[in-house]
């Protein structure tokens, strides 16, 4: 492929962009969830769900999606009370 047709696809794919999203505004979709407005509250759900799963599955799902969060330590723990049956 010629310089000059990789340039001109270039050229296409910006201008296929929103004005917004060319300026950096906006992500594509799919490229980051938004928090919800409630954070906190959302990341406790999650949790509480996990411990009604009660499986190590859905404790590494958990720890997966918020691997720098608090109750990480006690999805870790819960796990490993799980693994050790």
């Amino acid at each position: 492929m010629t310089f000059r047709k990789i340039a001109q696809l270039l050229v296409l794919g910006l201008t296929a962009m929103s004005p917004a999203m060319a300026q950096g505004a906006m992500k594509p979709s799919g490229a980051e969830m938004q928090k919800p407005p409630d954070y906190e509250r959302a990341v406790r759900s999650e949790f509480e769900a996990a411990r009604a799963e009660n499986t190590v599955e859905a404790y590494e799902r958990f720890i997966r999606r918020h691997p720098g969060h608090a109750l990480v330590e006690d999805a870790r723990k819960a796990m490993l009370r799980l693994q050790a049956r």
